[in-house]
C-alpha cells in the first residue's frame, strides 16, 4: 500500500498519509510526492481544496 494516497472528488483533492505504524512520519520519498500532488494541484483551475490529514492517530 502506498504511503501516501490521493482522491480526487470535484473539486476536493483529498491527501492522506498512510503510515500510522510510524505515526505518519514522512520519509523523503513522501516529501516529493506530496510537492508533486501540490504543485499539480496549484496548476489545476478545477480543484479548489485540498484536504491534508494522516491515517489513524497521528498526524506528524
Amino acid at each position: 500500500m502506498s504511503d501516501i494516497i490521493s482522491e480526487r472528488s470535484g473539486s476536493i483533492l483529498r491527501v492522506e498519509l498512510n503510515r500510522p505504524e510510524r505515526k505518519n512520519a514522512m520519509t523523503s520519498a513522501m516529501y516529493i510526492t506530496l510537492a508533486d500532488l501540490l504543485n499539480d494541484a496549484a496548476k489545476d483551475d478545477q480543484i479548489r481544496v485540498v484536504l491534508w490529514h494522516g491515517a489513524g492517530d497521528s498526524f506528524s
